[in-house]
């Protein structure tokens, strides 16, 4: 009797499945709406990462990257720094996230930042091999899909744990961008993904200080380095995703395999993607709108004794900072925000400097706040509730604030976040000129021609 040696062939793992994707998706493979929704997103990353480039956390993190040499093919963001790509992707991504204005991926089972992870990625490498602007979208896409995947399998019991998603999974989301744009066969996609989980990291203890950045900052650095190994030979496993001692199993309590695949190549999650209009942690934009319709009726009522925010307990745990010592703090305050929302009848990105947290009726209104946990509220939604001292008491409720995919900011909206952001480092015109160049990525040949133009001139 003979014996069938046949070797029958072993079913993709769900590693090596998302190594498929990243190294096949191409261009012309995506649909109209995928690409516009990736312009959306480089338009508002950009303005992040501008408005960030000059804050005191991202000038440490430049002047620590000069003293180990300057010289490279990519540039820093907001500075005439040239670096290595690794290094300019660490500082840019940094940058567009230092101040909390970047984009957020916001389903019920998880929050994760993704352009600030793989942007930075993508953009580094762009300088490095010169990829056209068509080649930089598949790439960030690429990346996207798989971060939201890998996000979304990790589930709440990771999310509502120590650990910081935008960290953890942002590493694996860099990669897979990376290893698309260095156009990696799938068997050097899938090693480089794998070479990325294994350095996942961040942890939420240090919100408020500026560590908090390195989170996607490492992302999309250890991602170049994970493709850029991949693409030497370096290798890995085809389960370090799922498998029994993989990144899920060590950060999640009740991972979901099947979501790190399902619908891929034909149900993009980019669309259900979120854009801010404020320079905040996501948890606290319906308040913050909450507090702007109050404040809307503050002139009419008068004084307020007191203000109730109904929120969804890991919310209310988040953001419960009554009295922040410094921006990054405030940043992560609920109170601090709803107070400047009641006070200046909006936020914006020069609301968390020294004199407003110290401000007498800020600090007041902060003082006031008395943050209610419901359990079946959403975390993208709040019930704020203003006692006048009048006696009488007004509700507002919000669902869902503007810039989450239910309520999405307009394109327009995202240009005037470019320009506004931009004007710290450049004349109108050229700001413009920049808004225009990223609106038509798809267009460029040369990624220099934009990123030259983020550098500044004033």
């Amino acid at each position: 009797m003979s014996i069938d040696m046949t070797e029958v062939p072993r079913p993709a793992t769900k590693t090596r499945q998302l190594g498929i994707f990243a190294a096949s998706l191409s261009y012309s493979a995506l649909p109209p709406e995928v690409i516009h929704y990736a312009k959306r997103a480089f338009v508002d990353w950009s303005a992040a990462a501008i408005a960030g480039a000059g804050e005191p956390g991202a000038r440490k993190l430049q002047n620590v990257i000069s003293t180990l040499g300057q010289g490279g093919p990519a540039n820093i963001i907001g500075t005439l720094l040239t670096a290595n790509a690794p290094y300019a992707a660490l500082c840019n991504a940094y940058a567009s996230h230092l101040l909390d204005y970047d984009d957020v991926f916001n389903p019920i089972e998880t929050t994760i930042h993704l352009s600030s992870c793989v942007w930075p990625a993508v953009v580094a490498i762009a300088q490095l091999r010169g990829l056209s602007g068509q080649d930089m979208i598949t790439a960030y896409v690429a990346g996207f899909e798989i971060g939201a995947r890998v996000a979304q399998a990790a589930g709440p019991s990771h999310y509502q744990s120590a650990w910081h998603v935008t960290g953890t999974m942002g590493h694996v989301a860099a990669a897979a961008a990376a290893a698309n744009a260095l156009k990696l066969s799938a068997e050097a996609a899938t090693h480089a993904l794998g070479c990325s989980a294994t350095q996942a990291a961040g942890v939420r203890e240090i919100y408020g200080s500026d560590s908090k950045a390195l989170h996607p900052a490492k992302a999309a650095m250890d991602g170049v380095v994970s493709a850029l190994l991949a693409e030497a030979g370096f290798t890995s496993t085809d389960t370090a995703i799922e498998g029994q001692r993989g990144l899920l199993q060590a950060v999640s309590k009740d991972p979901d395999n099947e979501m790190l695949v399902a619908g891929l190549n034909s149900q993009w999650q980019l669309p259900k993607n979120g854009h801010k209009l404020y320079p905040t942690a996501s948890l606290t934009h319906a308040p913050i709108e909450a507090g702007i319709a109050a404040s809307k009726d503050l002139t009419a009522k008068g004084d307020i004794a007191g203000i109730e925010l109904h929120l969804h307990p890991f919310t209310s745990a988040v953001t419960a900072l009554v009295h922040p010592a410094s921006g990054p703090e405030a940043r992560f305050s609920t109170p601090h925000c709803v107070a400047v929302a009641l006070a200046h009848h909006g936020l914006g990105l020069g609301d968390f400097d020294d004199a407003t947290l110290r401000d007498p009726f800020i600090t007041h209104l902060r003082s006031l706040v008395r943050i209610v946990s419901e359990p079946t509220m959403d975390k993208r939604g709040c019930r704020l509730v203003i006692h006048w001292a009048d006696g009488t008491i007004s509700g507002y409720e919000v669902l869902r604030n503007r810039g989450t995919p239910d309520v999405p900011l307009l394109d327009q909206d995202l240009s005037d976040k470019l320009v506004t952001a931009a004007g710290s480092v450049m004349d109108a015109a050229s700001a413009a000129a920049l808004v225009e160049q990223c609106w038509a990525l798809e267009e460029v040949k040369d990624i220099n021609q934009i990123v030259q133009k983020m550098i500044g001139t004033l």
